[in-house]
């Protein structure tokens, strides 16, 4: 016998009870160049054990205005990304993942092909996770450790709030 050995509770899991889709949203402030944005994701994970969560998603980015006197609701641009995330202790996770960013208005699919016009980020972080409800919420603190090397420069730290379903 192996006294601290646990077995994957998902292993018996039919592959729907092993996703969690889920959204979140992420607010930016102006810079200058770039509008206020409100950034909504929706995301997939796949829970690999009970300890681990790995997963793919996208967001839509709306431009809110640059000052606040100057309200405007635009289309900023559209982001693809990928997470991991590994149970640290008790509701707190350690989180990370790679991320790329469209930051311009787009007309059409074809506008956003070259890859080359999309900014990455390289993420990583804490996330603490909890009841809302009947639903599991989570909170999320990020370092964009790219973000000093983009131009235009994003924000290095994230704040995200999210929902699984």
């Amino acid at each position: 016998e192996m006294p601290e050995f646990k077995p994957n509770g998902q292993k018996t899991k039919s592959l729907w009870k092993r996703l969690e889709p889920g959204f979140n949203l992420q607010t930016a402030g102006s810079n200058g160049l770039l509008p206020a944005t409100l950034d909504l994701g929706l995301s997939l994970g796949y829970k690999l054990n009970d300890k681990s969560v790995i997963g793919v998603g996208g967001s839509y980015k709306f431009g809110l205005g640059k000052p606040v006197n100057h309200m405007e609701l635009s289309s900023q641009g559209v982001g693809l990304r990928s997470f991991v995330d590994m149970k640290l202790k008790g509701s707190i996770w350690l989180s990370g993942g790679w991320e790329y960013n469209y930051m311009q208005a787009f007309e059409n699919i074809n506008t956003i092909k070259n890859l080359d016009m999309w900014q990455k980020s390289g993420l990583i972080g804490l996330t603490r996770k909890f009841k809302a409800g009947k639903k599991d919420a989570k909170l999320q603190l990020l370092w964009d450790f790219l973000s000093y090397s983009q131009t235009p420069r994003p924000q290095a730290l994230k704040f995200r709030i999210g929902y699984n379903f």
